[in-house]
């Protein structure tokens, strides 16, 4: 039945800023089951069940996820996300939609606490069932929900892609921006584009401690190592989003008519040298360079701005900072040099910053606005969210081991990461909150070939049934 309901949620138009309907359709499953619930004026819902007879004195027992979903399509689909509902084809024991994709992440808890709410047969506690709007954009819905609307204090978060896996620790965040005017004067040279392509990226919090290399900051150490007597700089560029590692960044600059052959000689030096450090780590990564043969004027940024940007990139920090020392493996702080913009009078740095720890947070922020200070550039920060960190002791944890251990014959993998989840906004409203993220295996969320595997989904909704009961049992 966890399938069914996925299936019947997924009929349902629910992209981010999109939840009307999918809210008023959890209200109105509600209804029609006898089921008191609550609709808030961020549309997110909490909908509730009376504990099985003889269990009304057990705690509640909360779960939480999603309404909304990642919406992307293939260059050829027609679909329109606003009112049309997902095809869900179930096809070599996965669920996948078609040409768009599937809302797993995070239908699927949708549809397990659906399945809870209406199964009689099922020893339970009372359930308080929460699910939010808008998290892929923001987490706006937990930051808007009242925590008083729950009693409960033990957590199932369903909104993480990997069975086996219990999340119990996630980073904060924070974004700051600097940005500064610049002068250009006009430069005789040939112009000379200096480009990074084909590194890994990926996400600035998930993947930044792999060794991902940041092609904006690449840059930055290639225009450090250039001879600034003989070139001056046209452009510097690359990056979309903050919370993406760039996997592409491009330099323009103009050489002096008589130094080209000894601009290209040192170029070569540098594109030797970085090859060397990133071969392992980035084995598709491509130096690229293009040399113009025509002498042109060009307006390039002044001496002093050139000065001030191998400032900026020498002391701006990026990539892992500290690791943490309760979660062995895990990143605990972390800077991501995600965008760097430059138009013929600005440039534009936005850095994201993650940490467990809210006043590593702050000091991160800090340093840049040194940094800022320093190349007198104004500095902003916004898009903060609260961190989650791992309790020394868990009785609720304990107890979704032991029961893992029972369902599973071996033992879960219980971690952090370095990401922000509600989990953390759910704990900063309420710190006396237990919680646990789990999920069944899912793949390349966030894209058209995301996809279910049905065995995991039925894997993990034995496991739950068995905490249900567990918990209950444990609280008579």
């Amino acid at each position: 039945m966890v399938l069914e309901h996925f299936k019947n949620i997924s009929r349902v138009p629910r992209g981010s800023r999109n939840n009307q309907a999918i809210s008023d359709y959890l209200v109105e499953f509600a209804k029609e089951n006898n089921l008191r619930y609550y609709q808030d004026e961020a549309l997110n819902v909490v909908i509730y069940k009376d504990a099985s007879p003889g269990y009304e004195n057990c705690p509640p027992l909360v779960m939480q996820g999603h309404m909304d979903m990642v919406c992307e399509k293939t260059a050829d689909s027609s679909h329109d996300f606003t009112k049309d509902g997902i095809t869900v084809i179930e096809e070599d024991g996965y669920l996948r939609a078609d040409g768009t994709t599937l809302g797993g992440d995070d239908g699927i808890a949708i549809a397990y606490m659906l399945e809870y709410l209406t199964d009689d047969t099922l020893i339970h506690p009372p359930l308080e069932m929460v699910i939010t709007t808008d998290e892929e954009i923001g987490m706006y819905g937990a930051a808007a929900f009242d925590i008083s609307l729950l009693k409960g204090k033990s957590v199932i978060n369903i909104d993480s892609e990997e069975e086996g896996i219990f999340t119990v620790a996630c980073a904060g965040g924070r974004v700051g921006k600097m940005s500064y005017v610049i002068e250009r004067e006009e430069y005789d040279g040939f112009k000379t584009e200096i480009k990074i392509e084909g590194l890994k990226g990926g996400h600035s919090g998930i993947d930044i401690g792999k060794n991902r290399w940041n092609a904006v900051h690449i840059l930055g150490r290639v225009l450090g190592m250039l001879p600034k007597e003989i070139c001056r700089v046209l452009s510097l560029g690359g990056g979309s989003k903050d919370n993406v590692i760039p996997n592409e960044a491009s330099l323009l600059v103009v050489v002096r008519p008589d130094k080209k052959d000894e601009f290209l000689a040192t170029l070569k030096l540098v594109s030797d040298i970085l090859e060397n450090e990133y071969e392992v780590a980035e084995p598709d990564a491509k130096f690229i360079v293009k040399a113009d043969d025509k002498v042109q004027t060009y307006k390039v940024i002044s001496f002093e701005d050139y000065t001030r940007l191998m400032c900026l990139f020498t002391l701006l920090p990026n990539g892992v900072q500290v690791m943490s020392a309760s979660i062995p493996g895990m990143v605990e702080s972390s800077c991501n040099l995600g965008v760097f913009e430059m138009t013929d009078t600005t440039v534009s740095a936005v850095v994201s910053m993650r940490s467990q720890k809210k006043s590593y947070i702050d000091y991160l922020s800090n340093k840049l606005a040194a940094v800022a200070a320093i190349v007198d550039a104004e500095y902003i920060t916004y898009g903060g969210y609260p961190s989650w960190d791992m309790s020394a002791e868990s009785a609720f944890r304990n107890l979704m081991c032991d029961v893992f251990r029972e369902t599973y014959g071996r033992d879960a993998v219980v971690e952090g990461v370095h990401a922000g989840l509600e989990g953390g906004i759910f704990m900063e409203k309420n710190p006396d909150m237990d919680i646990i993220s789990i999920g069944p295996n899912m793949h390349d969320i966030h894209t058209v070939k995301e996809r279910i595997e049905i065995a995991s989904v039925e894997r993990v909704d034995k496991f739950l049934r068995n905490v249900i009961i567990r918990f209950a049992k444990e609280g008579k």
